[in-house]
């Protein structure tokens, strides 16, 4: 009798990584072939991006759409624990219901302009352009604003990073101040039809990606723990930086008010550059418990 030479043994599962990556998109929506060819590895089901959310105390359910953006961190910055280039490829998921966004009690409704730009006004005076007036002045948005579709934040936050498109405002002496009115169409940032989004119709975004294919954008990735205590990969979609800002502290800011109110509670992230996520052992005060007793061999002796 021999023994066989066995084989490596290594954790199961995917490695999943963690940190602010500077990422390229690859895909919108990509098919089940295309996905494949992405992934370099055959997926059981084709992917669905139009369904339906339960919304409100009733559960009444809204047309709905997952974008999927497939990004790739830049391999030349990013590597493996032993040197070789990180190969990672991930999604980055924004959801849009086919509704305003409005807030609990349905008194306000949340507003864009066309740069991009988001407050939250009455009802009435959503119909008339009312601008705001907060406790520190009016709102920065133009009074030429629409209703703004749920998800829409986002999603316009994510493509104006994308693209590098400069703000249509300056802080000036204390105050927000518009740019030259020649420069503000470099700031304009506003979706012309995302009803088309609901019936499967991506052709805008898409060309709205092509813009600029050879750009990047800082996403923020994490770990999430779900109460079966499985770990997945996630990304924090409340801000999305430009690729050339290193100053995290602002993503740190967001992420910290994200958690005051509620959100990523089961989600790990870290303001560092990009890397593998390792799971580390707690450490116990307790002192160790007294061994057990040897158990006793079949010859009646301790061993």
């Amino acid at each position: 009798m021999a023994f066989s030479k066995g084989a490596e043994s290594t954790e199961g599962g995917f490695k999943r990584y963690i940190g602010v990556a500077s990422v390229k998109v690859l895909a919108l929506n990509p098919t089940k072939e295309e996905l494949e060819k992405l992934y370099g590895r055959t997926l059981e089901n084709a992917p669905e991006y139009i369904g339906e959310a339960e919304v409100g105390e009733d559960k009444h359910k809204v047309p709905q759409v997952r974008l999927d953006f497939i990004v790739q961190a830049d391999p030349e910055k990013y590597t493996e624990a032993d040197g070789s280039p990180l190969n990672f490829i991930n999604r980055v998921s924004l959801f849009v219901r086919n509704e305003y966004r409005e807030n609990k009690d349905n008194t306000k409704v949340q507003v864009i302009d066309k740069y991009g730009r988001t407050a939250w006004v009455s009802k009435e005076d959503a119909k008339n352009h009312v601008i705001p007036t907060y406790s520190n002045g009016p709102a920065n948005i133009d009074k030429d604003y629409r209703p703004a579709y749920y998800g829409e934040e986002e999603l316009i936050k994510f493509l104006i990073a994308y693209l590098n498109i400069p703000a249509c405002q300056r802080f000036v002496d204390g105050k927000w101040v518009m740019n030259d009115a020649s420069k503000l169409p470099d700031s304009e940032a506003m979706l012309e039809n995302i009803p088309a989004l609901f019936k499967g119709d991506f052709s805008e975004l898409r060309n709205i990606i092509g813009y600029q294919p050879n750009n990047k954008v800082k996403v923020m990735f994490g770990i999430r723990t779900a109460d079966d205590n499985k770990q997945y990969q996630t990304v924090y979609t409340r801000m999305f930086l430009k690729n050339n800002v290193s100053d995290y502290s602002r993503l740190d800011a967001d992420i910290a008010a994200a958690r005051e109110a509620g959100s990523y509670a089961n989600t790990e992230f870290d303001t560092a550059d990009l890397h593998e996520y390792v799971v580390v052992s707690s450490s116990f005060s307790q002192q160790p418990a007294t061994p057990a007793a040897a158990p006793k061999t079949p010859w009646g002796a301790k061993q």
